[in-house]
């Protein structure tokens, strides 16, 4: 299952940002998954989005932010790839479950609950990463805040949901939620949209959106029939492959983004 584990939030639209976050962390720390799922996921392996941003920090040896790390995956496979590791988020119980996980993994990491304020004595990074992260945060506050913390010429790479797609913006509103149709994720999330991309250029100078795997058709399979029939979700995949392949990507509701601080 497609998991959206982000779990650090700012405010969106003017709403205080210690109200946000403070539902987001009530949220995850009710949502942490158990250790035998964790450990599951992570022998599974990455996914294609994720391994692609996996690879465009190429960590080993990097001190790494993983930012909004839930409950530790994402850290695991870091730090199995040879990266100093830091991991943080606002879910004290998502936290925990990222050392036991860790633990048990006899992978070393370091875990810090708490918002991105709370990381300014852990810095400077020479690689940021996120999974689903950014779009729960105001990228206009936020953006800044990571852009700091890492060092000049330093690398991020957040797999993200976008709202580029007009089909799977129309669903978002007004069916998820109804119709026997699954919400994932809090409701005061938002998929990122063309003027959170501008704050994340302004905030670190450069940024390149990639398309490892199209998840248009993909995600209807998610909602609407939760990976039920095999062969529905087979064409739902090859459909997105030719998609991607007669360059739709920007229809992808989910997208990898790489960022550079200018100043290296």
């Amino acid at each position: 299952m497609i998991q959206e584990p982000s779990n650090v939030k700012a405010g969106h639209g003017g709403e205080d940002a210690g109200a946000v976050e403070g539902r987001e962390q009530v949220f995850w720390d009710d949502h942490v998954s158990s250790l035998e799922c964790c450990r599951a996921e992570y022998e599974a392996g990455p996914d294609a989005l994720t391994a692609a941003a996996l690879q465009a920090l190429e960590p080993a040896g990097a001190k790494v932010l993983d930012f909004a790390c839930g409950t530790g995956v994402t850290s695991a496979w870091l730090a199995a790839r040879g990266a100093e590791v830091v991991g943080a988020d606002v879910s004290r119980r998502s936290i925990d479950r990222a050392r036991e996980l860790c633990e048990s993994l006899g992978l070393q990491a370091r875990f810090v609950a708490g918002s991105v304020d709370a990381l300014a004595e852990e810095g400077p990074f020479d690689r940021i990463f996120g999974r689903f992260a950014l779009h729960h945060v105001d990228c206009t506050e936020v953006g800044p805040a990571l852009s700091r913390l890492l060092r000049p010429g330093g690398i991020g790479a957040f797999v993200e949901t976008m709202d580029s797609n007009p089909a799977l913006r129309f669903a978002r509103r007004r069916l998820v939620g109804r119709f026997g149709i699954p919400r994932y994720g809090t409701l005061d999330e938002h998929p990122l949209t063309d003027t959170d991309l501008d704050a994340l250029r302004r905030a670190f100078g450069t940024l390149r959106v990639d398309v490892p795997q199209m998840t248009f058709f993909r995600i209807a399979d998610r909602q609407l029939l939760q990976y039920r029939a095999a062969f529905a979700s087979r064409l739902a995949g090859a459909i997105d492959d030719a998609l991607l392949g007669l360059g739709f990507g920007s229809w992808s509701y989910h997208q990898v983004l790489v960022v550079t601080r200018d100043g290296g």
